[in-house]
């Protein structure tokens, strides 16, 4: 088991090995809430935008469904008459300069969600840990109005009009303790500070409920899947998809929600195996099981791309987020008041 694995199965079940870390809690938050404190009394000095910056985030560690958020924002930015950009770390890799990152671009170059999301949303983007600064080069190089942030809440040198925090819906906030005793990033109490939050659920669970948020549900949609080369696909409708049995593949932060996704799917989880590597894996041939059917998520799919597989059975499951029309209204209403506010600047 991965050292990854160890510390999830603490932050999010019974173990709690991770106590041992808990005389560290008083440093880490004092810590944790002066960064946040600095940034509020000091906002004049971190770099703000001409442009609105809206940052998609959450206060844990692991995938809570950013990437596909931020597509579904870009989307509706667009139907909306803006020209959004995206800004993105590069998780993963070595950059050393604001990159402009396309459809074609490597993920060994600029990371694999980056070019997901470069595909997906179909608009400009640029990657830089540095975050300000490839917002700055967004602007100098392109025609977008409007900036979105993938990932990136506690990136303080870089200012912004809206939050959108993720939340997972099984998951929660674990044992609500900051790392590393816990998953969290910040603080619980953080979330009242946002102006959204969202989880990628259709069901308010358990979880959820206990935090006692405004929190929006925007389920997945899937409708096809995708061969890795892009020239086959097969509806989720169709009974092939249900009686095969099918090889799972996936090096995101929470791949026991991408099972759950398959299971809504109708599969039957007695026809599924499957094997988990850590997020951001860099996939290799010997990775791929080289018979029978295989499936993964669109962003494993980037990098798998370049591979030479002898498996020509090797699907990917592109997901779209649901926002539902009261989400829409009110993102749609905050931006507009942010706009009046930044041209009577």
């Amino acid at each position: 088991m991965s050292l990854e694995s160890l510390f999830t199965r603490s932050w999010y079940g019974r173990c709690g090995w991770t106590n041992v870390f808990r005389p560290l809690q008083p440093l880490v938050k004092k810590a944790v809430l002066k960064k946040r404190k600095t940034f509020l009394e000091q906002k004049d000095t971190s770099y703000k935008a001409p442009v609105p910056v809206i940052v998609v985030g959450n206060i844990s560690v692991g995938g809570t469904g950013k990437s596909p958020m931020v597509v579904a924002l870009c989307k509706l930015l667009s139907e909306h008459g803006y020209r959004p950009g995206i800004v993105s770390r590069g998780h993963g890799v070595k950059i050393d300069a604001p990159t402009h990152v396309y459809a074609s671009s490597l993920a060994s170059d600029v990371g694999d969600e980056p070019v997901m999301l470069a595909r997906r949303a179909d608009c400009p983007m640029v990657v830089f840990p540095k975050r300000a600064e490839a917002v700055k080069h967004l602007l100098a190089t392109t025609e977008v109005n409007i900036v979105v942030c993938d990932d990136g809440m506690q990136h303080y040198q870089l200012n912004r009009d809206i939050e959108v925090a993720m939340l997972d819906a099984s998951r929660g906030v674990g044992n609500g303790q900051l790392l590393p005793v816990g998953p969290l990033r910040e603080p619980v109490e953080r979330l009242n500070n946002v102006d959204f939050i969202v989880s990628v659920s259709d069901v308010m669970t358990d979880s959820l409920q206990a935090l006692s948020l405004p929190i929006t549900l925007a389920p997945l949609v899937s409708s096809i899947l995708v061969s890795l080369d892009g020239s086959k696909t097969i509806d989720c409708r169709d009974a092939f998809l249900k009686d095969t049995k099918w090889h799972v593949v996936a090096g995101i932060g929470n791949p026991q929600r991408f099972l759950d996704t398959l299971t809504a799917l109708g599969l039957s989880k007695s026809r599924l195996s499957h094997k988990w590597y850590s997020d951001h894996h860099s996939f290799e041939e010997s990775d791929i099981p080289e018979n029978g059917q295989v499936i993964m998520t669109e962003k494993d799919a980037v990098k798998c791309q370049s591979l030479e597989l002898s498996n020509s059975n090797v699907w990917y499951l592109p997901v779209s987020l649901t926002l539902p029309d009261s989400f829409q209204n009110a993102f749609i209403e905050k931006l507009n008041l942010i706009k009046v506010e930044l041209n009577q600047k």
